[in-house]
């Protein structure tokens, strides 16, 4: 089966397009202008043939070819068109090679987004893991519940 999506505009076989885009958008360093975009000129995208989603404050206009060979399916984004999708992209831990692919889709950054946005890229796994808490979120919650079951035993002794 040939796809005519790839971020090289060549054809290729579509099993091969999930595997390979990723590496040929990497290699694509061509910044396209941006603009600031409102939360409610965003809100109007959400269908499939007009498609933008949030991602760390940028904008990515989603073309139908792309979400055809999403490979979670169109449906996975277009339920989230004309959102902040910045928790659902993070919550399936996308690599950093769909990242760079994502990076070819920016057209603008969110309306009140830092000067950072203007120029920044999707952030890689490396740069946001450090950011999302993790463990070191949960530290203080987990010490509380050993002090309150320590606590409990204390005075139950007595």
């Amino acid at each position: 089966q040939v796809s005519a999506y790839s971020p090289s505009r060549q054809l290729v076989p579509k099993c091969a397009s999930q595997t390979f885009a990723p590496l040929a958008m990497a290699e694509n360093t061509e910044t396209k202008a941006r603009r600031e975009i409102s939360e409610e000129e965003l809100a109007k995208h959400n269908k499939e043939d007009d498609c933008w989603i949030c991602v760390h404050d940028l904008i990515l206009a989603l073309p139908k070819d792309f979400l055809d060979e999403h490979p979670g399916g169109p449906d996975v984004i277009t339920a989230l068109g004309g959102t902040d999708a910045t928790t659902s992209y993070e919550d399936i831990a996308h690599s950093d090679s769909a990242r760079d692919w994502s990076n070819k889709y920016i057209i603008g950054y969110k309306e009140g987004a830092s000067e950072e946005a203007k120029v920044k890229l999707i952030p890689k796994t490396s740069e946001i893991s450090g950011k999302s808490g993790g463990m070191s979120a949960l530290a203080p919650a987990v010490l509380v519940l050993i002090l309150a079951v320590v606590a409990y035993f204390v005075f139950q002794s007595n």
